[in-house]
């Protein structure tokens, strides 16, 4: 099996994913753990919470990265379809996280998720749009 360019993106959008649905259901404990260990990620966790006390960016960011993935690992997928499986992803990340130990489940959280996911995905597309690889979508080349 030979990877080719076509599944070098698709890869990575997995991969990011699933890195994103792992940071939102690991246990608190494993974070303190992380931070505790890691000087770095204390440092990183630190920063987001002195830019914006009490805005959960850490859900704006990682969802982020993941609706920004989007475009290049699934390149057919319309707008309205990612919206629809950030939402998808956040509800299920969000039930979930009802039992695990120190995570805190909220409606909010899904929504900034999915506010972040679409405002990455937005990017990537404005970043092909302004690089040439990219046209109009249909229904607005249309109008």
């Amino acid at each position: 099996m030979s990877l080719t360019s076509r599944s070098l993106p698709r890869i990575a959008l997995m991969l990011v994913l699933a890195l994103v649905i792992l940071s939102m259901i690991v246990p608190s404990s494993a974070l303190d753990f992380l931070r505790f260990e890691y000087g770095w990620v204390d440092r990183m966790m630190v920063l987001l919470f002195t830019i914006s006390p009490g805005a959960d960016l850490d859900h704006l960011i990682a969802f982020g990265l993941l609706g920004f993935m989007a475009p290049f690992g699934w390149p057919r997928g319309r707008s309205w379809q990612v919206a629809l499986s950030l939402l998808s992803i956040a509800t299920i990340v969000e039930f979930v996280q009802l039992w695990i130990p120190g995570r805190e489940a909220a409606v909010s959280h899904a929504l900034l998720d999915v506010i972040g996911g679409m405002a990455g995905f937005a990017f990537a597309w404005v970043l092909g749009y302004a690089w040439g690889g990219k046209g109009l979508p249909e229904e607005a080349a249309s109008r």
